[in-house]
């Protein structure tokens, strides 16, 4: 089949160059336009465009998906499919400019986690595991008809980042395996998603990162994992800004809520209403990611109030 490929981050390019690599013609790669950044602000490509002009494919930077100029391209093209890898909400006359529509890899067993975060979300509500969904895709958000689902395992102390990475590993033959039935089946609209049973997963924000040391510490390390490896969480012991990018639950009780000291085995804790948490990577305010054992050297003194 002729297909138009939209998608922007890491996921979405490993994704590309999978599928690049089964029997469909990629005519088309769009992607979000070039950021400015760095010291010389200098362009910055998406991680989808470095892979497209990599593998030799036409790329279209898309500034805005409703710009009727953008549907009236696609139907240029006279592509059959769009495949969509964490991109934007498309509109409807983007949805209806391809013979057979879109169809999207969702990071979460639908209907469960509709939104923009659903990988995250799962993580940080502690689940053991969570998926992949190849869906079509309608004028709602993540409401279309079921083609394919995969389940991926969550591990107690996987980041949002490493379930991502397996998502990413395996999305792409999911997206081949999917695009591959429609070629075959192309009347086939899914199975029908029962809205009852929906959660919502909405973008994660730095605010929400705030660490509230009064909650167990199973609930905080599943948010410490949840918001790495962005936007993180975060405390303000003293008023300056120190980051938590890695822990370990421990059961009992070995400090009190909001206060870390270091054990008698070398390990740093901190305080929590249920158990306790190791700090195993932390950043002080204007400083780099370190252990926290490394960080605790630091220190003058026997105890640190963090909350």
């Amino acid at each position: 089949m002729r297909v138009v490929f939209l998608g922007t981050p890491p996921v979405a390019a490993t994704c590309l160059e999978a599928f690049s690599k089964g029997n469909h013609e990629i005519v088309l790669v769009g992607t979000h336009p070039d950021r400015i950044a760095g010291r010389g602000l200098k362009p910055v490509p998406t991680a989808v465009k470095e892979t497209a002009l990599r593998l030799g494919l036409p790329v279209l930077e898309v500034p805005d998906v409703k710009d009727p100029a953008f549907a009236q391209t696609l139907r240029d093209l006279g592509a059959d499919l769009l495949v969509v890898v964490a991109f934007v909400v498309l509109p409807m006359d983007v949805l209806a400019s391809t013979r057979l529509g879109a169809v999207n890899l969702h990071g979460s067993l639908l209907p469960k986690w509709r939104g923009a975060a659903p990988v995250q979300r799962a993580v940080e509500a502690g689940e053991p595991e969570t998926g992949g969904t190849i869906f079509r895709l309608d004028v709602g958000v993540d409401t279309g008809g079921i083609l394919l689902q995969e389940k991926i395992a969550i591990g107690p102390d996987d980041t949002s980042g490493d379930v991502l990475a397996k998502l990413s590993e395996q999305g792409g033959a999911w997206l081949l395996r999917a695009v591959d039935h429609l070629q075959n089946h192309p009347e086939d609209s899914g199975v029908r998603q029962d809205s009852s049973l929906a959660t919502r997963a909405p973008k994660l924000f730095p605010e929400e990162g705030a660490l509230d040391f009064s909650l167990s510490a199973q609930r905080l390390h599943d948010k410490i994992r949840a918001f790495h490896p962005a936007p993180g969480c975060w405390c303000r012991p003293g008023g300056h800004l120190f980051k938590i990018w890695r822990t370990k639950v421990l059961t009992e009780t070995v400090a009190s809520i909001g206060e870390a000291r270091r054990l008698g085995d070398g390990r740093v804790v901190v305080g929590c209403q249920e158990g306790a948490l190791e700090l195993v990577e932390v950043q002080p305010e204007g400083k780099k990611r370190q252990s926290g054992a490394d960080w605790w050297n630091g220190q003058r003194t026997d105890r640190v109030v963090l909350s």
